[in-house]
C-alpha cells in the first residue's frame, strides 16, 4: 500500500505542477518524471514502489478500455484521415518499442558490467 501511495503522490505532484506552472506536458507524465528523478536521486527506494508498479503494469490493459471505447466513438469523425492515423499509430508504436528495447538492453548490459566489476 505504501508504494501505491507514493506513486499516487507523485502523480498528484505532477498535477499540481501542471496546474501551477502551466507546463505543456500532461500531469501524469510530469508525475512519472518526478518519480523517476526521485528514484535516480535515491530519495525513493525502488523496493518501496516495485510491487505496486508491477501490479499496475500487470493490469495495464484495464486502463486502456476507456481510451479504446472513446476512440471507437470517434471512428466516424476520422473519415478520410484514417490512413494517416493508422500509419502514425503504427510508426509511433514501433518507435516506442524499439526505443524501449534499446534502453532496456543498455541498462541490462550496464548492470552486468557492474556485477562483473564487483567480483
Amino acid at each position: 500500500m505504501r508504494g501505491f501511495c507514493i506513486i499516487m503522490g507523485f502523480d498528484g505532484a505532477g498535477f499540481l505542477l501542471h496546474q501551477v506552472a502551466g507546463l505543456p506536458l500532461p500531469s501524469h507524465v510530469l508525475g512519472l518524471l518526478l518519480l523517476t528523478a526521485a528514484l535516480f536521486l535515491r530519495v525513493i527506494k525502488l523496493e518501496w514502489v516495485e510491487d505496486s508498479a508491477a501490479f499496475l503494469t500487470k493490469h495495464m490493459m484495464l486502463f486502456f478500455v476507456p481510451l479504446l471505447a472513446g476512440a471507437a466513438a470517434f471512428l466516424p469523425a476520422l473519415g478520410d484521415s484514417w490512413l494517416a492515423a493508422a500509419v502514425s499509430l503504427t510508426i509511433g508504436t514501433a518507435l516506442i518499442m524499439v526505443t524501449t528495447g534499446l534502453v532496456t538492453k543498455g541498462l541490462t548490459h550496464k548492470r552486468k558490467e557492474e556485477a562483473a566489476d564487483e567480483r
